[in-house]
């Protein structure tokens, strides 16, 4: 993938004619969907993308923790939702449960030019909806009902 400077508003993406958005090369990343080929001598001798995505036990991990899309509103099941970088991989964000949300992909999409934001305090996330949703514009707690949990 290769991104024009920041003020240009389109990327090229291998395998796909003609350029695509800024946004949707973002978030080509951001779903892991960009792996690492390491070739020699044109013979592939390693593929990677282990530091980018989410593993079984993250999900799984993140999935307990917050039921659902993130999103104030959403319902969809955490298990349906892709798994968001609060802070993004490519701005140095950890693939790690601290860091890692679910969204659902209609709000995985959005959430560029939504007005929701996500930030993460004390390993829990916090939104701030639109001034639509919240005049005030306060971080909250997406479930109030977080429940205890083990891992078994």
């Amino acid at each position: 993938m290769h991104l024009e400077s920041a003020d240009s508003s389109w990327a090229s993406v291998p395998g796909v004619d003609g350029p695509v958005s800024a946004a949707v090369a973002r978030h080509t990343g951001c779903t892991g969907a960009i792996q690492r080929v390491f070739t020699e001598q044109g013979r592939i001798v390693g593929m990677t993308v282990t530091d980018r995505i989410f593993n079984v036990h993250q999900r799984r991990a993140i999935t307990l923790r917050d039921k659902e899309c993130l999103i104030r509103g959403c319902h969809v099941p955490a298990s349906w939702c892709e798994i968001h970088h609060v802070t993004e991989h490519s701005r140095g964000g950890p693939t790690s449960t601290d860091n890692g949300v679910p969204l659902c992909w209609w709000h995985h999409r959005s959430l560029e030019f939504s007005g929701w934001e996500i930030r993460m305090h004390d390993g829990l996330p916090e939104i701030r909806g639109p001034a639509w949703w919240d005049p005030l514009h306060h971080w909250r707690t997406p479930r109030l009902w977080l429940p205890d949990f083990a891992f078994t």
